[in-house]
């Protein structure tokens, strides 16, 4: 009774999927790839084309960018609704305490957040391509958002080595938070769990208010991912007046 049904499906989609594709463990798929993208949320591509080689499939390859509020199970050919990760803070509420190290060489928790405006966003792994232009959007607004009143912390389950790659890389000026273990994502109702892949951290945002409260959460990110920073400094400005 505790399992809950979006999970049963969700584990039995995969189980499809990996037959159909005949997985032979660690996720290996022998010559085959999706032939194209499905055309619904729990839809399942079963057309496979031949490939060059035997396809092992990384966290990279995993998920990519929907063009719905989803996140593309690229590899294996079909998309998980964001709706699968539950268990949202009201807003109004204090929000949820965590204490999590960062590629800034120290740990930040939420008490770190008290004094000004926090933009703390979600996301599902570093060098992926969505979350990739969701980092380098929120890099564009920095100073937008820092006149606003507002610090960014970026979090996902990635460890801190590929927090410091992915920083470097693309030059953020804001610290990224490692969750390994995807403990805080599941308090903030963030956790999207993958059967047989672990917990990830779903595309979402939360605006805190200085004195620790959550004010507003955006859920809907995916499909908005490339303005989604210009959305998050309107809707913080708004909740300030």
């Amino acid at each position: 009774e505790g399992i809950r049904s979006h999970e049963i499906m969700l584990t039995r989609v995969v189980l499809s999927v990996l037959a159909t594709a005949g997985a032979a463990g660690a996720f290996q798929a022998p010559g085959c790839v999706p032939a194209a993208r499905p055309r619904s949320a729990m839809s399942v591509n079963m057309q496979l084309q031949p490939a060059p080689s035997t396809m092992s499939f990384s966290r990279r390859e995993f998920f990519k960018v929907g063009g719905t509020a989803c996140l593309t199970v690229g590899a294996l050919g079909f998309e998980v609704p964001a709706s699968f990760a539950e268990g949202l803070p009201k807003a109004g509420a204090v929000a949820p305490s965590f204490d999590l190290p960062s590629n800034r060489g120290k740990n930040f928790s939420n008490k770190d957040l008290l004094g000004k405006w926090a933009v703390l966003y979600f996301y599902p792994g570093d060098f992926t391509s969505g979350c990739t232009i969701e980092a380098k959007n929120f890099q564009a607004n920095a100073d937008a958002l820092r006149a606003a009143g507002a610090e960014i912390y970026g979090v996902s389950v990635d460890s801190l080595d590929k927090h410091l790659d992915f920083g470097k890389k693309y030059d953020l000026s804001f610290a990224l938070l490692s969750d390994t273990g995807g403990k805080v994502s599941e308090a903030y109702g963030s956790a999207l769990k993958i059967p047989f892949m672990g917990t990830f951290s779903n595309r979402q945002t939360y605006l805190i208010d200085p004195e620790g409260n959550l004010r507003w959460v955006f859920t809907d990110v995916e499909k908005r991912v490339k303005k989604h920073a210009e959305e998050v400094l309107a809707k913080l400005e708004e909740l300030k007046a």
